[in-house]
């Protein structure tokens, strides 16, 4: 009897705990759904945005600006205007998305594999210039994110990435799962 007395006293504890464990898993995957979703549609306006017409241009316009011999590169604010303003665009951009991938709201390898290469490009082009605005700023970290995105887009070997995704695709050998 002392026995059945016990299971039943217990049973309503092992129950009620199992019940806290399925809630939990279940929160926890509804709470990586929505995650996910808020990721993805973040993701599409970057890309979005991307090809938008204004940052093409600004882009377009970075990469046919000129060298700057070391040293000699103006502060990113003292660009002539045709110019400062193409230059922040792209800077600033980039700046956003090193942000949210830096703080993991969007996933790091879509990104990379998309703005990677494009990415580190514009950072080589414009560096010169920000370093010389963090001097006048005195702010070492100015657009760091955007820094940290390039430095880590070269790292992770973007334009082999984004050629190997490609080339999976193609062949049919990608992951569906």
């Amino acid at each position: 009897m002392a026995v059945v007395d016990v299971a039943l006293s217990v049973l309503p504890v092992i129950i009620s705990s199992a019940a806290l464990i399925v809630a939990v898993v279940s929160g926890r995957r509804q709470w990586r759904s929505a995650r996910n979703a808020n990721a993805v549609a973040a993701v599409l306006k970057l890309f979005e945005e991307y090809r938008a017409d204004e940052l093409r241009l600004a882009r377009r316009a970075v990469f046919r600006m000129g060298q700057f011999p070391a040293g000699t590169a103006p502060a990113l604010s003292n660009l002539p205007d045709d110019l400062r303003v193409p230059c922040e665009r792209v800077a600033h951009y980039f700046d956003h998305v090193g942000l949210l991938v830096g703080h993991w709201l969007v996933p790091a390898g879509p990104m990379i594999s998309f703005f990677g290469f494009g990415c580190a490009a514009l950072w080589r082009k414009l560096e010169p210039c920000i370093i010389a605005e963090r001097e006048l700023r005195e702010v070492g970290y100015y657009l760091g994110y955007f820094e940290g995105f390039a430095v880590l887009s070269e790292k992770s070997g973007a334009d082999e990435m984004s050629r190997d995704v490609t080339i999976h695709m193609r062949s049919g050998r990608m992951r569906l799962e």
